[in-house]
């Protein structure tokens, strides 16, 4: 026993401060983009993806639910932890030497990334498996910031698991990870907000349209069956998921400002 209690105190210590990393920075992500929201109300109302409100009940779940998806997040931080001592996974911690090579391999994570979510969140949909780890996140109809992380606790090991499992065959740079992880729970936030907050140009650019706005998950979570991707559109368009009013829907969110606003000379 008496070898045992040091490890047990060194995990204890290493899940402590991985959790305090991963719900600060839940905290921070989702407390900004709410104060973002109430400070460019009178900018962004007219913006709202869904006319239903979420309600305080509705926000309180959230936050509750991921409380208990930071303290899994923190399980899995600690394991990497570990898993990493033995050599089981590679993190490369030497001085950064090429930013340029560290940039493609922030990209390459984030399009494996993508890739993982669209294909395990579209398993997770399967009737067998819903109830037990996607339902909890529906609950969310119209979606608040505060739903980024809630998630029940099995599908909080699935969302944890793409870490270990690209550290298993890449040998990551620790500042690609953190890169990751920060802008994994920014973009989350931003997704969840049930604002669109991306400018109307957006879907005719043809070097920017591939990337998700805000209506593309919105829609999910209102209409269930499309969008299961996250930062891009391939696979769902791809896999023919892609909402078939997904385009119609943003254009009519983002044009309700203009539309709407009161004319100069009603002002």
């Amino acid at each position: 026993m008496e070898s045992i209690n040091p490890l047990l105190l060194e995990a204890a210590d290493w899940w402590q401060k991985n959790f305090v990393f991963d719900y600060v920075r839940y905290l921070i992500a989702a407390t900004v983009m709410t104060l973002v929201l109430l400070i460019f109300m009178p900018w962004l109302r007219q913006r709202k993806i869904q006319k239903r409100h979420a309600k305080f009940s509705d926000r309180r779940r959230e936050f509750l639910a991921s409380t208990m998806t930071a303290a899994i997040f923190a399980v899995n931080g600690t394991m990497i932890y570990f898993g990493s001592k033995v050599g089981i996974f590679h993190i490369n911690q030497e001085p950064i030497t090429n930013i340029w090579f560290l940039l493609l391999e922030i990209a390459a994570v984030l399009v494996i990334h993508d890739a993982y979510f669209y294909w395990a969140h579209r398993a997770m949909h399967h009737p067998r498996l819903y109830n037990i780890f996607h339902k909890l996140h529906h609950r969310s109809v119209t979606p608040t910031p505060w739903a980024a992380y809630a998630f029940a606790a099995p599908e909080a090991f699935v969302e944890a698991a793409i870490m270990p499992l690209m550290l298993l065959v890449f040998p990551l740079h620790d500042v690609v990870v953190l890169s990751f992880m920060t802008f994994m729970i920014i973009r989350n936030v931003i997704g969840h907000s049930g604002y669109e907050i991306f400018p109307r140009w957006w879907l005719n650019s043809k070097w920017l349209s591939w990337i998700n706005v805000n209506t593309h998950h919105d829609l999910h979570h209102s209409t269930f069956n499309y969008n299961f991707g996250l930062y891009f559109r391939w696979w769902d368009k791809w896999m023919g998921t892609e909402h078939p009013q997904y385009e119609a829907r943003f254009h009519e969110v983002v044009s309700q400002k203009e539309r709407l606003a009161p004319s100069p000379a009603a002002e």
